[in-house]
């Protein structure tokens, strides 16, 4: 998307600084400035890897033991390659093709591909962006499954009152999980304009002048839930206040209890709150910081329909529900410019049945539970959305299942490189 986070966060730059910044939200603090140099370009690489050291952050804490992920024991990929506009490419392309910074690649749970660039390492703390919306949804799928939500089908305004008389006053949980509440948000967004998206991340993230759940609120409905799909990140943090509300629990406090302790996450990870205070909230649609290998455990979790070493920790049909586009208006060809996505619950499907977590700049998490492969990806795009980008990096996936299940026939034994076209 050419609007994600920080192509949106860019535009503060030219419009926040000075007069303007003062005339419109009044008195600024030296923190908000820091935070704008952060996002220039020359600090791209440093930011995507740190924004914890310039907001402030809510830990999500690992156990004293952690479980490392298993690795196979031979050379899995070796030879494998890609084919791409009539270009051979290898998994090292990568870095130079689409600014990767971190790869990890799991077949059938264990890693078979582990590499970094861009001043990064297995202890980076990369941050999701966008892709940190699947983890949103997948904290209401813990609630559910906890009974602290009865049913996504359940109206919003059962967990929060407030909400009543607003843009989100009969809309349901799965509406807003499809990013169709029918509240007005960016209405232009695949055409570069993200107004609502520069105020909602300035005043809220930026500046922290509004608890970012009481600005959600204030977007107005112009659609019928459930009919039109629209990108929403604030309605992303209706979810988070969802989770806050019902668990009695600050989100990261959740996540930690739900899925961080119980996978065995190797590090701490760091969730960006809206203010520096015990009120402060985690920001639902973006700014969750881990490393690469813990996403890849997130990814799994999920491969595996939310079952960890034998125990269910989501509802049994969740996963099943959570990654299919069942809806017309949110088919592939309708909701995205690259018209292989759809969207389900804050999930972006494929029509071949994977899936993906996506957020800004290149932030990946790949899912195709046909074959086992979950693929976790950082990246520094010098653009929120590169479609080009995009595109080759399904032609990569696919290319990388044909090979996998190539090695596993019988008679395999050739190191001839099973190649995708475009």
């Amino acid at each position: 998307m050419k609007t994600f986070l920080i192509s949106m966060l860019m535009l503060i730059i030219g419009v926040a600084a000075g007069a303007f910044a003062f005339a419109r939200f009044g008195p600024v603090s030296n923190d908000f400035y820091g935070r704008l140099q952060a996002f220039e370009p020359e600090n791209r690489d440093w930011f995507f890897q740190n924004a914890s050291e310039v907001f402030p952050t809510r830990t999500v804490a690992r156990n004293e033991e952690t479980a490392a992920l298993p690795r196979a024991s031979a050379s899995v990929l070796n030879g494998f390659t890609y084919t791409y506009n009539e270009r051979t490419l290898e998994l090292s392309d990568l870095y130079s093709e689409m600014e990767t910074s971190g790869l990890v690649i799991l077949h059938r749970g264990e890693i078979i591909h582990e590499s970094y660039g861009r001043g990064a390492g297995p202890g980076t703390q990369f941050t999701t962006w966008s892709l940190v919306k699947s983890i949103t949804s997948t904290l209401v799928g813990f609630a559910v499954a906890d009974g602290l939500i009865d049913s996504v089908d359940d109206p919003l305004t059962k967990y929060l009152p407030e909400l009543a008389g607003t843009g989100y006053d009969g809309v349901s949980i799965k509406h807003a999980l499809q990013m169709s509440s029918g509240v007005r948000f960016d209405p232009d967004l695949w055409e570069g304009e993200a107004p609502d998206t520069v105020n909602f991340i300035t005043r809220a993230v930026v500046l922290q002048r509004v608890p970012a759940f009481d600005l959600a609120a204030t977007y107005e409905r112009e659609n019928e839930p459930g009919t039109v799909f629209n990108y929403n990140s604030a309605e992303s943090q209706i979810l988070i206040e969802l989770v806050r509300r019902v668990s009695g629990m600050n989100a990261a406090k959740y996540l930690e209890v739900k899925m961080w302790r119980p996978l065995g996450m190797e590090h701490d990870a760091g969730w960006i709150i809206d203010r520096a205070s015990a009120n402060g909230a985690e920001i639902g649609g973006a700014m969750f910081n881990a490393s690469l290998r813990d996403w890849a455990r997130f990814g799994l979790l999920i491969e595996q329909d939310g079952v960890w070493n034998g125990q269910p920790l989501l509802p049994e049909d969740w996963v099943a529900r959570a990654t299919v586009s069942d809806e017309d208006h949110l088919k592939p060809g309708i909701v995205h410019p690259n018209g292989n996505r759809g969207y389900a619950w804050h999930w972006w499907t494929y029509g071949d049945g994977t899936f993906t977590a996506s957020g800004a700049n290149g932030q990946t998490l790949y899912i195709d539970q046909a074959n086992d492969i979950v693929v976790a990806r950082a990246s520094a795009w010098e653009e929120g959305y590169v479609q080009e980008h995009d595109e080759q990096s399904f032609i990569m996936y696919k290319a990388l299942a044909d090979w996998l299940s190539f090695r596993d026939q019988p008679a395999a034994g050739s190191e001839t490189a099973i190649t995708a076209a475009q």
